[in-house]
């Protein structure tokens, strides 16, 4: 829930998960080599000159050493600096509602919980994310799979389409990704979140269409379908990489972790989106009959800000669709004081979530390298 997931703000303002975007040039800097089924792909670290004896090889691997430590540290900059300005988006002129909403009585734990449950969907998204990335052949630990996922939510802040892919390939690479692949993985994800939102979208529709809500029920047979012949969302990549102008995708990728990827997903949606309900309930909202409208509408408008590609963030347009959304339950001054307290609650916690994410997966990869080195170390001693 991209990333696309989450708040959208997808599934991240917009969806956690990484938002849809042209992502750079795979190939920059990624020797040829072989992936799953005999696929041709780039991976690091092969092709000529890449043996320990190619004098070339060991030049342009000193030359990246020069040049990887300045870039890692300008992306960080780039990336921290895309999450204050969210942030400060976020809080802009937003500041009399966030205090009506906490000074209304029984207000404070609703508004705890929303945070918290938006956080559990951004991890039912990195946990959709990993199952795709898994499907085209590069399953990855929870650490590094953190470190990607987070750096591309944080990425989504800044203007313009690249910065999440950009930082997914380019993390993705120091993790023995090949850069093609995470943008295959990136491509696949982004049709996965987007077309889940459509489905869990339906949910809004008895309530903000009333009668005439009866036509879409053909989208809600669209998951059984997916789930049945996942084989679809690798056909609607190949599209949306055509769109895009990109490479279409020629790796396989497992029916298996796709579904897994789906179903995933969904959850992101249907959790994530509960902290809409909760935000709307303290505004005023009819209790359990309003979950399905916020939970709908929130994937619809999580939906609407990622396509919007050049909106750090989705910012407006998830709240214009919102509001829309919610005036079948809520006033109008209402409705549009729950769309912004949603975008800062989804703002917050993407950053707070996604930072936390890329420094843990930081911390548990660097432990783990730390601990190969000690036992190369020790081994000659014990022969």
């Amino acid at each position: 829930m991209t990333g696309i997931r989450r708040d959208d703000s997808t599934a991240g303002a917009e969806h956690p998960g990484p938002s849809v975007a042209t992502a750079p040039d795979p190939d920059d800097g990624v020797a040829a080599g072989h992936g799953p089924g005999g696929t041709h792909t780039a991976s690091p670290g092969s092709g000529p000159g890449s043996g320990p004896g190619s004098g070339s090889g060991s030049g342009s691997g000193s030359g990246r050493r020069k040049w990887s430590r300045p870039v890692r540290r300008a992306l960080a900059v780039v990336l921290v600096g895309g999450a204050a300005y969210g942030m400060w988006r976020a809080l802009d002129g937003s500041g009399p509602v966030v205090g009506d909403l906490f000074t209304r009585e029984g207000a404070v734990p609703w508004l705890v919980g929303s945070a918290v449950v938006n956080l559990a969907g951004l991890a039912l998204s990195m946990a959709s994310w990993r199952s795709t990335l898994a499907g085209v052949g590069s399953p990855l630990r929870w650490g590094p799979t953190a470190e990607i996922f987070g750096a591309t939510v944080l990425g989504k802040y800044l203007p313009g389409p690249f910065w999440s892919a950009l930082a997914g390939v380019h993390l993705g690479r120091r993790n023995g990704v090949p850069a093609q692949r995470m943008v295959t993985a990136y491509v696949l994800n982004s049709v996965v979140v987007l077309l889940t939102a459509a489905v869990v979208g339906v949910l809004a529709a008895p309530r903000a269409m009333g009668d005439g809500a009866w036509w879409l029920l053909p989208v809600a047979l669209a998951l059984v379908a997916l789930l049945w012949r996942p084989g679809a969302v690798s056909r609607a990549a190949r599209a949306a990489a055509k769109l895009l102008r990109r490479p279409e995708p020629e790796l396989r990728v497992g029916d298996g972790d796709l579904r897994r990827a789906i179903v995933w997903e969904v959850l992101s949606w249907v959790v994530g989106g509960a902290h809409l309900w909760m935000i709307s309930v303290v505004l005023g909202a009819s209790g359990a009959a309003a979950l399905g409208l916020c939970v709908g509408g929130f994937a619809l408008a999580a939906a609407a800000g990622a396509a919007a590609l050049v909106v750090p963030g989705g910012a407006g347009v998830r709240e214009v669709v919102l509001m829309v959304v919610l005036t079948a339950d809520l006033p109008w001054a209402q409705a549009g004081a729950a769309a912004l307290a949603s975008r800062l609650c989804c703002t917050a916690t993407e950053i707070l979530g996604a930072g936390t994410a890329v420094l843990a997966g930081r911390s548990v990869t660097a432990r783990r390298g730390a601990s190969r080195l000690g036992a190369a170390g020790e081994a000659p001693h014990g022969a």
